[in-house]
């Protein structure tokens, strides 16, 4: 009976010890939070870059010192695994061997993000350099991205998807890369909004979101002649806008707009002139506040009540009750002919050649008023046909 009890008794110590280590063991590093170490990840390597103190690895896409989970410093490295959002890419870090976000900001290396643009089907990821259907690996839809990782290739570019979380080939000819020759323009719309689509073609179900009035999107691609493919950093997606409600083209970073006579001044006696998305009185559509002596570009002055005006001080256009500006209406101007053998003279947000400042096409034997013929190429002017103004070469003018 001793024997038995003494075994017992052992065994519940042992029992018990075992139990006190493993609790132990359980418990999280207190500067770490609640790792969990996992599985490595396979996306493409990126350096960490800080010119100072750490880039916190965070358990969430917000700045707060209570979602940080480790400090990684100069020289660390992750492996980034999801890189749609535009500030937080969720990594893997081998130094802790956990998933995490940071701050794309300070991450470097050799890798480019870019947009797959088909106008219907999918972009096939291949596991070779070669069409064919027993290389493909995966399907990539129009809007979604892809690190680019080797570019050497004429034709096949090879990438990394985080949707897919593979690593391929995909024909180049179908990415479209957001930075570098992108050009910013601004929605316009009467009433409703502008739909992003997943399509180049005019149907309720390739709506993938909405654009109203003021909104700005980046364009990447202009050569259809009715949709263009942008992106809204806004919903933070690239698709395809019937680029006629789209509006010039302005600086991605907002600078003042070009000086000219045609500026109105805000006449207010008391509180402010909003800047709305929409030409009607409604709190939910102000998108900025004017003031006195402020001053606004006229750049459509149609409306009976409300004009679509661009806001210096703002960075933005939009509309504003025409009752609270003043200033000298420039709506006469003496007629010129515009005079082309072929194709259109180019009305223009700017005085310079380019494709991204078209504000629409002129014809042979269309009216236009000169407001301005102080420049030796580019005279400011109104277009009837358009009702806009805007900047045309005035050696096609008679």
């Amino acid at each position: 009976m001793i024997k038995k009890h003494m075994k017992k008794k052992l065994f519940t110590t042992l029992a018990a010890a075992f139990a006190a280590v493993t609790m132990a063991l359980a418990v999280p590093f207190p500067h770490l939070g609640n790792l969990v170490t996992v599985e490595a990840a396979n996306g493409p390597s990126y350096t960490v870059s800080v010119s100072s103190g750490y880039l916190a690895l965070r358990n969430a896409m917000a700045y707060d010192s209570k979602n940080e989970i480790g400090s990684l410093y100069n020289g660390d490295t992750v492996q980034v695994e999801d890189f749609s959002n535009d500030t937080y890419w969720y990594v893997y870090s081998p130094k802790y061997g956990t998933y995490g976000y940071v701050n794309r900001n300070y991450l470097k290396g050799s890798t480019s993000v870019y947009t797959v643009s088909v106008s219907s089907g999918y972009l096939a990821l291949r596991s070779a350099k070669a069409y064919s259907a027993a290389n493909e690996i995966g399907a990539l839809y129009s809007g979604e991205s892809v690190l680019v990782q080797d570019t050497s290739d004429s034709t096949y570019w090879y990438v990394y998807s985080s949707k897919l979380g593979k690593s391929g080939y995909v024909n180049k000819n179908y990415l479209i890369s957001p930075s570098g020759s992108s050009a910013t323009y601004t929605v316009k719309v009467s009433s409703g909004y502008l739909a992003l689509r997943s399509a180049k073609a005019y149907d309720s179900k390739n709506e993938i979101g909405a654009l109203y009035t003021g909104e700005t999107v980046e364009v990447q691609d202009t050569s259809d002649s009715t949709y263009w493919y942008v992106y809204s950093s806004k919903l933070g997606k690239s698709g395809y806008v019937n680029k006629n409600y789209l509006v010039g083209s302005t600086p991605a970073t907002p600078t003042p707009a070009p000086s000219t006579d045609y500026s109105l001044t805000v006449s207010l006696s008391q509180g402010y002139l909003a800047l709305r998305s929409q030409p009607v009185y409604d709190d939910s559509n102000e998108i900025g506040r004017l003031y006195n002596g402020d001053t606004v570009v006229i750049k459509d002055n149609s409306g009976s009540t409300y004009w679509y005006v661009y806001s210096n001080k703002l960075g933005k256009s939009g509309y504003v009750n025409r009752k609270y500006l003043a200033g000298t209406f420039i709506g006469t101007g003496y007629n010129k002919t515009v005079s082309v053998s072929t194709g259109y003279l180019a009305l223009r947000s700017a005085k310079s050649y380019d494709s991204y400042n078209e504000l629409g096409p002129l014809y042979n034997g269309d009216i236009v008023q000169v407001q301005d013929d102080s420049d030796g190429t580019y005279w400011y002017v109104y277009a009837p046909s358009l009702a806009k103004y805007g900047y045309v070469n005035r050696n096609y003018l008679y």
